[in-house]
This record gives C-alpha cells, sequence and structure tokens, in this order.
C-alpha cells in the first residue's frame, strides 16, 4: 500500500452534495456523468492503481471483460452514528480492483480467484478506521512495506514504521485484513518483480554495476507514465531500495 493525494473535489460532486446533502453514494452514481468524473478523478490520484493493493485498474475490454475497478468507501458509508454522510465525503471514496471476486473482470483467467480476496472484499461493511492503515494518511518516505521477489509476500518495514510512528499492529493488519498476501496477489507480485529482475541482470551483464543498474532501473520504472504509476508501485520501490528512494526524491514525489 502506498499513500494517496487526493485533488480537488470533482465539480460535478461538490455541485450535487450541496442540492442532495443526505443522498446516498448509489443515488448519485446513478447518472453515469457524475460517476465517470468520480472515477477519471480517482484514478488520477492514484496514478492508476488500487489503494490496497497497487494492481492495476484495468478498464473494461473490447471482449466485454468489466473494469476490474470500484469506488470504495474507508469508512462504512452505512455509519449513521452521527449526521455526516459518508457516502458522498470525498476524502472517503478511494478506488479498489475487485479483489479476486469478479468473474467478468477483464483478464479474469489472472484476476478471479474466489474464495482468494482481498481489498474491499474482506473489509466490506466493518469499520476499521483505528485497525488498520489509511493510504490517505501515509507518509510519502520512508516506505513502510517490503516485498520479497521469488514469493511476492509483502510484510512490514518495522525500522520504517518506527521511524514514521506508525503503529507496527496497524502496519500488519493492514496486511492480514486485507488479505494483501493473497494467492492472487503474491503471483503477479512475484512475475513483475522477476521480469525487473532480469533486466537488472542484463544490465550487470553488459557491464553497469549493480548500484548503477538499480539506479538505471529507477529512472526508467518509478515515473508516471500516461497519468499511471508502475504496477505494484511499492514492490518495485522495495526492489530498488536506495535507488527508488532518490530517484522518487528527484521527482518530488509527494503521493
Amino acid at each position: 500500500m502506498k499513500n494517496i493525494v487526493k485533488g480537488q473535489q470533482p465539480a460535478l460532486l461538490a455541485s450535487y452534495v450541496q442540492a442532495n446533502p443526505t443522498n446516498t453514494w448509489e443515488q448519485y452514481a446513478k447518472s453515469k456523468p457524475r460517476r465517470e468524473a468520480i472515477q477519471t478523478e480517482i484514478r488520477l490520484n492514484q496514478g492508476g492503481l488500487c489503494a490496497y493493493c497497487e494492481i492495476d485498474l484495468k478498464p473494461a475490454d473490447t471482449q466485454g471483460g468489466l473494469a476490474d475497478f470500484r469506488v470504495e468507501h474507508f469508512h462504512p458509508k452505512s455509519d449513521t452514528s452521527t449526521s455526516h454522510n459518508w457516502h458522498l465525503d470525498w476524502q472517503n471514496l478511494l478506488g479498489c480492483c475487485h479483489g479476486g471476486s469478479q468473474s467478468g473482470v477483464t483478464d479474469s483467467a489472472n484476476r478471479f480467484t474466489s474464495p482468494d480476496t482481498s481489498c474491499d472484499v474482506p473489509k466490506a461493511d466493518n469499520n476499521w478506521d483505528n485497525d488498520i492503515l489509511s493510504p490517505l494518511r501515509l507518509p510519502a518516505f520512508p516506505s513502510l512495506f517490503n516485498y520479497h521477489r521469488s514469493s511476492g509476500e509483502m510484510a512490514v518495514n518495522n525500522a520504517n514504521c518506527q521511524k514514521a510512528t506508525i503503529n507496527l499492529q496497524q502496519a500488519q493488519n493492514t496486511i492480514d485484513y486485507l488479505n494483501l498476501n493473497a494467492k492472487r496477489l503474491t503471483r503477479l507480485r512475484s512475475a513483475e518483480l522477476n521480469e525487473i529482475n532480469k533486466l537488472f541482470a542484463q544490465l550487470v551483464a553488459k557491464g553497469l554495476s549493480e548500484s548503477e543498474a538499480r539506479e538505471r532501473l529507477a529512472k526508467a520504472l518509478l515515473i508516471k507514465n500516461n497519468h499511471h504509476w508502475p504496477v505494484f508501485f511499492s514492490a518495485v520501490r522495495s526492489y530498488l531500495g536506495q535507488a527508488a528512494e532518490e530517484q522518487l526524491g528527484r521527482i518530488g514525489y509527494v503521493g
């Protein structure tokens, strides 16, 4: 999971909330232009990645595959304990993949793995505000998680969490509660990191030092391409180590 910086609330949402302050998300989303305005801004804010697992939020394909994207409410929209309308709170809206739960999604051979699901599927309507980390309240530096190349598994970076005063139990809960080590995710992460490792080996074979090879890969990979971060951004960042941190510093990375 990486940090997310929300952009300005879309004008269509702002005007709708002003006119209909108590309406639900479902009522808002009935309008395709309104729904697409939210989705477009969320994709931009998140660099095209799922807020939790960082898989790419694929659009629908021409063969009828559904977009691997839906709007997630970090705080349950069903919460009526106060008068606050969580349904339409721009700061409460995130973009997520279907977490392996949707059989009709594009690239379903790789992405449909129910009942091995992740992200907002296990989260459901649970209020985990105090139990897991929110991507909206994470630091840009340092990176809070490590990723193992061969297994694809995600783990808490204890030293960095302590440095950033991040609660270690909440960090571990984030992995466990959202099932961010689902077999689908570890398989796809490992494949991505192994491809980068091949590129690294090729550069070293051509005479670059290991540090030079990592620097070159960091400059090539850790950039926004057409407003999109690379898939599994944090795993790529973890693999490239200090070279990644230097590259992100150079480009003024904030989220």
